[in-house]
C-alpha cells in the first residue's frame, strides 16, 4: 500500500505459474531492484507438475527488457 509519498519503498509481488516439472527458474535480466526468483513445485495424482514463482520488485514500471 502506499499513500503517494514513499513509492520508492512500496514492494510489489508478482507470481506465475509453469507447467512442468524441477527445472530452476532465474533472472535471465534481472530489473533494478527485483528481489530473487522463489519456486515451489506441485506434483498431482496424475503426475502433472506445475511450478510456482514469485518475485517482489520496487512499484513502477517493469522493464521491458526483464526476463525468467
Amino acid at each position: 500500500m502506499s499513500n503517494g509519498e514513499n513509492n520508492d519503498q512500496v514492494r510489489v509481488v508478482g507470481s506465475v505459474s509453469a507447467e512442468g516439472g524441477p527445472a530452476r527458474f532465474d533472472h535471465v535480466k534481472r530489473s533494478k531492484g527485483t528481489g530473487p526468483v522463489h519456486q515451489a513445485v506441485a506434483r498431482f495424482p496424475s503426475r502433472r507438475m506445475v511450478t510456482f514463482l514469485t518475485l517482489d520488485r520496487a512499484y513502477g514500471p517493469i522493464d521491458p527488457e526483464a526476463e525468467i
